[in-house]
């Protein structure tokens, strides 16, 4: 273990390099112009797998193509799988990024670029440790098995299909995943729970057209009055969700939990500087770090409907719409909730008006115990690399993967995270931290012999 930490050392501005120009790829996923760049990523990726020693080879899907890797050291060690994504997200407004989303700069201790933290640099992380291995002539502590697709940012359409059709050969102990953000900067951090996922959307339809709302106002329904008295509805005053039954499986957290998130420092004067709110909000009798780990919410990502271009015109618009998605906590049902949520739609939604649901996705909550062996090696192996001890955390955010590894492979996900919580990621300017891609990918040297001999 120690001369591949050296290994590392030696060949730092090497595998940083190699950040630079795979981020230098415009692998957007959503975007077609964009997909001769996702299957050059796929390439590159493949290559450098082959490159450090490792079996590589890339399969075709349904759309972007999957990069598959393994070394295989003994069939009696235990194998993991890492599974990461090389496709990014948009770029988004150009003018808000300082230099070129596809021109990685290094800033003092940061590289920025559009993937440089999701998950590009993050998924680095395990290869560099692999290259630190093999390439000091050394055989892996474990069999390890590599996963990584080019469809994470629009959901990953055609990886179930994939994981189908590949369960043999991804046969796995565990799972291993870098995608995740830290506490706060150099604060190695394990993530041992995410909040699940129903999206929603909800439309109203009145009139055949658009009327004159003095001509026609009072004599019809206007969809985008009742939309908000729907929305409202939702909610009671102390921040619940009114939907029946929407609380009924709540894993309620034990007070060991609570006293140890509460035990994670929280600056609430820099957390609304970060988030540039007035004031905090939420669910009476939680706090805020609970209220975005711990607890289920209901919130309206987007309204639509009526006349909002510039200047007046007086309408009854014939139409309008809210989406609405739901974060779920351990042993809510995404089935279930669909079902209440569509049945309270219906009730509050006047008979003077035509309702349409339409679904966009749902996924279960996920969480392991913090007393896992996995777990227990990668605290060592983060402290060890990081001087300092592991940060604990559940995730606000949704990992359908999770699950799916979970039911398909019949395995649990180790989540350690290597991003900042300033990085940006989806938005301009991301950026990661050097020093915590470097710490990071010695803390997965140490994290493979530690997995080596866990049994």
């Amino acid at each position: 273990m120690e001369s591949a930490l050296s290994f590392l050392k030696e060949h730092r501005q090497e595998h940083l390099d190699w950040a630079i120009d795979f981020c230098k790829i415009p692998s957007v996923s959503t975007l077609a112009e964009r997909k001769g760049d996702v299957a050059a990523a796929a390439k590159w990726l493949k290559d450098l797998c082959v490159k450090i020693g490792l079996k590589a080879e890339i399969h075709e899907t349904g759309g972007h193509p999957v990069v598959y890797a393994e070394h295989i050291t003994n069939r009696a060690l235990p194998t993991y799988l890492v599974y990461g994504h090389y496709d990014v997200q948009p770029t988004g407004d150009l003018s808000l990024w300082e230099s070129g989303p596809f021109e990685p700069v290094v800033k003092d201790e940061w590289l920025l670029a559009r993937g440089s933290a999701d998950d590009k640099g993050q998924l680095l992380v395990h290869l560099r440790a692999v290259a630190a291995y093999l390439g000091t002539d050394q055989p892996l502590p474990i069999n390890l098995k590599f996963l990584i697709e080019g469809e994470e940012e629009i959901s990953s359409p055609n990886l179930l299909p994939f994981l189908k059709k590949h369960r043999d050969l991804l046969k796995c102990n565990h799972v291993l995943i870098s995608d995740t953000g830290m506490f706060a900067d150099g604060w190695p951090t394990i993530t041992y729970g995410t909040r699940g996922i129903l999206y929603k959307e909800i439309r109203l339809n009145g009139p055949k057209f658009d009327l004159h709302s003095g001509s026609f106002g009072g004599t019809v329904a206007n969809p985008a009055n009742e939309l908000t008295e729907i929305i409202a509805a939702l909610h009671d005053d102390d921040g619940w969700v009114t939907i029946p039954g929407f609380y009924s499986k709540v894993d309620e957290v034990s007070s060991g939990e609570r006293a140890q998130l509460a035990a994670l420092p929280f600056d609430k004067q820099q957390y609304l500087e970060d988030t540039g709110s007035p004031d905090l909000a939420g669910e009476a009798g939680y706090t805020t770090n609970e209220r975005r780990w711990i607890r289920p919410t209901l919130d309206v990502n987007g309204i639509y409907g009526g006349f909002m271009a510039e200047g007046a015109n007086t309408i009854i618009p014939a139409r309008a719409g809210a989406k609405i998605s739901m974060r779920l906590v351990p042993h809510q049902s995404a089935d279930e909730l669909s079902e209440a949520f569509d049945q309270t739609i219906r009730s509050l939604c006047p008979h003077t008006l035509r309702l349409e649901i339409i679904n966009h996705g749902r996924a279960d909550a996920y969480s392991v115990p913090i007393d896992s062996p996995p777990i227990q090696a990668a605290r060592r192996a983060l402290r060890e690399a990081f001087d300092q001890d592991t940060a604990l955390i559940r995730e606000g955010g949704s990992l359908p993967i999770l699950s799916t590894f979970k039911k398909l492979l019949g395995v649990d996900s180790l989540l350690i995270g290597f991003a900042s919580p300033t990085c940006n990621a989806h938005g301009p300017n991301e950026k990661v931290r050097i020093p915590d891609l470097d710490n990071g990918a010695a803390a997965i040297v140490r994290l493979l012999k530690y997995l080596g001999e866990t049994r």
